[in-house]
């Protein structure tokens, strides 16, 4: 009667693959019983392929290795065995190492590559590429959104993204200006917009608007009632209704209501004075 005996550690990976053992049957098909030297140990006559105490496969190699299995100790198998090869189990037996192949198990973290959108999957002892889309690498650009599709990168730009103090990104990707922020020119805003000394969400250029009401800064705003707006809406004429109209001022002629800023078209034939807040 054979007698043999084999063991074979737990190979455990951490991160998103989980604790994978090694099937005993597969280490015994590639082992033999002594993967130093693939043999069965019998307690009687010659075993198939030769004589004596040796087995089919006497004197072959552990599998994964150019030569005779190294010597190892249970103890140290961890080193002692390793193959470098993650979709192989290394494991240590009577002294020698065995390396079996994986199948069907993600390969080891150290055969993972963090960021490329892809999985290393162990077919047959060898890792190979498949999609993961969750795999996704941060570019470092805080105006992009990183992700993967079918296994391939994207850095989609982030529009409207913050991307600092007071800054915000523009539609082509580039940091700038949020709305509200001191400008010298458009490049500086994002909206691509400088008005009245500040980026601003519009052109704002219609006449009794501005961007630098206060309250309301970096957003296109009615400017007050009673305020001029140069050239077109002057106090000598007209003036701010405080809605966005130019109209007569106070003391000027009139025959409706709706002609004056002020709102009031006196009995006099003249546009009355704002209402006191």
């Amino acid at each position: 009667m054979w007698t043999f005996h084999i063991s074979a550690l737990p190979l455990r990976r951490t991160g998103r693959v989980q604790a994978t053992s090694v099937p005993l049957c597969l280490v015994v098909a590639l082992a033999g019983c002594s993967p130093r030297a693939r043999s069965f140990q019998g307690s009687g006559g010659a075993g198939a392929g030769g004589g004596g105490d040796h087995g089919v496969g006497a004197g072959d190699p552990g599998a994964g290795w150019d030569g005779e299995a190294p010597a190892c100790a249970a103890e140290t198998q961890a080193t002692d065995c390793d193959d470098d090869n993650p979709c192989t189990a290394d494991a240590c037996t009577r002294g020698a190492c065995v390396n079996v192949p994986l199948d069907g198990v993600p390969a080891l973290p150290s055969g993972q590559i963090a960021g490329d959108c892809q999985i290393l999957t162990c077919a047959g002892g060898q890792p190979y590429p498949a999609p993961d889309d969750a795999d996704a690498d941060d570019d470092g650009d805080p105006c992009t959104s990183d992700g993967c599709q079918r296994g391939v990168a994207t850095h989609v730009v982030a529009a409207g993204a913050a991307c600092g103090q007071g800054r915000v990104c523009d539609g082509a990707g580039t940091c700038r200006g949020a709305n509200g922020q001191a400008c010298g020119g458009p490049r500086d805003c994002a909206s691509g917009k400088c008005v009245d000394g500040v980026c601003c969400d519009t052109a704002c250029d219609e006449t009794c608007m501005a961007c630098n009401v206060e309250r309301s800064v970096g957003t296109c705003s009615p400017l007050g009632p009673g305020v001029e707006d140069e050239p077109h809406c002057v106090l000598d004429d007209k003036i701010c209704n405080g809605a966005g109209a130019c109209k007569l001022a106070p003391g000027r002629r009139c025959h409706r209501h709706e002609s004056c800023a002020s709102g009031v078209c006196r009995g006099s034939g003249r546009c009355g004075e704002f209402p006191e807040e």
